[in-house]
């Protein structure tokens, strides 16, 4: 969503793998009342609040899983009970040492497929 002319990227918005993040009982919740998974929820909070969402993964059930987010929305007061746990807390923060390396294992953009 454009906030003052500002887009929201949502990278690692799974939190970068934090299982306190995934096991969160309010998901779980939910994802019972939708037949989604805890992820899937995260995915389609991101998505309805009108974020840029940037998931990834290498595992092919992963992968779909990460594309079937558009056959169901969240009520206003689950989106409000999610936006509420907000804990200010980032969890991939990225810094030139970590940019560096990264550069150096993605090949030019020319040589990928």
């Amino acid at each position: 969503m454009a906030r003052e002319g500002i887009v929201i990227q949502a990278w690692y918005p799974l939190g970068h793998g934090d299982k306190t993040l995934i096991q969160e009982p309010l998901f779980a919740q939910l994802g019972k009342k939708y037949g989604k998974s805890s992820a899937q929820i995260i995915l389609r909070w991101h998505i309805q609040d009108g974020n840029i969402v940037i998931p990834g993964s290498k595992n092919p059930a992963h992968i779909k899983d990460n594309f079937d987010l558009f056959d169901f929305s969240l009520t206003q007061e689950e989106m409000a009970q999610i936006s509420a746990m907000d804990q200010k807390k980032r969890y991939y923060t990225s810094t030139p040492e970590m940019l560096k390396k990264y550069a150096e294992i993605v090949p030019p953009v020319d040589d990928q497929k």
